[in-house]
């Protein structure tokens, strides 16, 4: 299949997507018998919450690909007994530690969590990992509570950053609407669900700024594709580019400073990216070969892309200093939808084999499939590197998925009402508090 004729196909289904009317909903279709485990006790609530802290704590580990939490309803009687914990009885369950911790009411109406972090083998067995931590959250923020304990959790027992605070972008399509074409935002799981613009005409490929408060998007509001920069607080947009034929797949690098994205303003699709510094566009590449999808390394000097220059459409990287482009991948039919995984020098691509599937390009262009499915499109990593969610089509459906970078989770997100969501975007980790 000639590449033109898959970007294409790509487009046209990006054009063509359907929407849910309430929160994404995680189904697990994969799960892991060899991660870490850690024991997550039920938090004590005499606040009465609705919120159930140890669930969504217990949930979030899973879904990193790296633990296997074991719930108070899989511990053996005598694991806690009168609140007591029985480090001993734990370490025959293989656990490393315990999680566990109260919510109590404030006067002021809010509530404070508290947590602690045991360990459970050898000479931590029964040490406190970490000294107790306490915040204060409103009853509405009680889920950021939670996704906090588990970003602490994870991060002291990998060394590396949760990534459970941080939100996703996607396009929904519901039809029948009088706008069913509407930029959503939530949760990484899904929850807190927040239209960002509603249309008659297609929103294609969002993108995040690396401070978390701006999207760049394509619309077709004005009958032809416009990129678009929109504050997701005050509202406010920004035209980009609204250039003769192409304008395409935006994405925004790590410093801040640019934004790619992919033209036709003169003649065959190259990439471009916009200097929001110094106020000019800037040409990266100039092929007779069609160069679509740019994504950037971390340092902010390297812009991987598509591009058939090589016969068939494969994966390649430009340095910014020297504008020269060197290829990536050689494995595999195609490669399609570069995205460099955070902390290490893989990349997450699709791979046509089978269909078209999620796949993980290692350092030494070695590929490993992650995903059985046959429709994968626009993957998108998490900013710790530790997941990746993607588009695909799940019992007919056009829906998301979330798959660990190690292929040892997989989940489904179908919405819970008729339509499709597709083009998932992982926002920035949130900062410390």
């Amino acid at each position: 299949m000639r590449f033109f004729k898959v970007l294409g196909i790509l487009l046209l289904s990006m054009c063509m997507l359907s929407g849910a009317h309430a929160a994404l909903q995680i189904e697990i279709t994969g799960g892991i018998n060899e991660g870490r485990r850690v024991v997550v006790l039920p938090f004590r609530n005499s606040a009465q919450t609705q919120a159930d802290i140890s669930s969504i704590v217990s949930a979030d580990l899973m879904r990193s690909g790296k633990f296997t939490p074991i719930t108070y309803q899989q511990l053996p009687q005598n694991a806690v007994v009168n609140n007591t914990i029985n480090f001993a009885a734990l370490a025959t369950l293989g656990a490393e530690a315990v999680v566990s911790g109260e919510v109590v009411p404030n006067n002021n109406g809010t509530f404070t969590v508290v947590y602690r972090i045991f360990g459970v083998q050898g000479q931590n067995q029964g040490k406190l990992l970490t000294q107790p931590r306490q915040f204060s959250f409103s009853p509405q923020q009680l889920r950021q509570a939670a996704h906090l304990v588990s970003d602490r959790t994870y991060e002291l027992l990998t060394g590396q950053r949760g990534a459970f605070r941080t939100r996703i972008a996607y396009i929904v399509y519901r039809f029948g609407d009088p706008y069913p074409y509407q930029l959503m935002t939530s949760d990484y799981d899904g929850y807190n669900e927040t239209p960002i613009l509603r249309s008659t005409e297609p929103i294609m490929t969002p993108n995040w700024s690396p401070d978390g408060e701006r999207l760049v998007y394509v619309s077709f509001e004005r009958r032809a594709p416009t990129i678009f920069v929109q504050n997701i607080f005050t509202q406010k947009r920004t035209k980009l580019a609204s250039f003769k034929g192409l304008n395409s797949s935006p994405s925004w690098s790590p410093d801040g400073n640019k934004i790619a994205f992919t033209l036709s303003k003169d003649g065959q699709p190259e990439i471009y990216y916009y200097d929001l510094v110094a106020s000019k566009l800037v040409r990266v590449t100039n092929n007779r070969a069609i160069d679509t999808e740019p994504s950037w390394s971390a340092d902010s000097n390297t812009i991987y892309f598509t591009s058939e220059r090589g016969g068939r459409a494969q994966i390649y990287a430009v340095d910014l200093n020297t504008l020269e482009a060197k290829r990536v991948t050689y494995q595999g039919a195609l490669n399609l939808s570069a995205r460099p995984i955070p902390g290490s020098d893989a990349l997450i691509v699709i791979t046509r084999a089978q269909g078209y599937r999620v796949a993980r390009v290692d350092a030494d262009g070695s590929i490993y499939m992650l995903t059985t499915s046959s429709l994968d499109e626009s993957p998108s990593v998490s900013p710790n590197g530790s997941m990746v969610i993607y588009s695909t089509v799940y019992q007919g459906r056009k829906g998301l998925a979330l798959v660990s970078t190690d292929g040892r989770f997989k989940a489904n997100l179908p919405s819970n009402t008729s339509g499709e969501v597709s083009a998932p975007a992982w926002g920035p980790l949130q900062p410390e508090r």
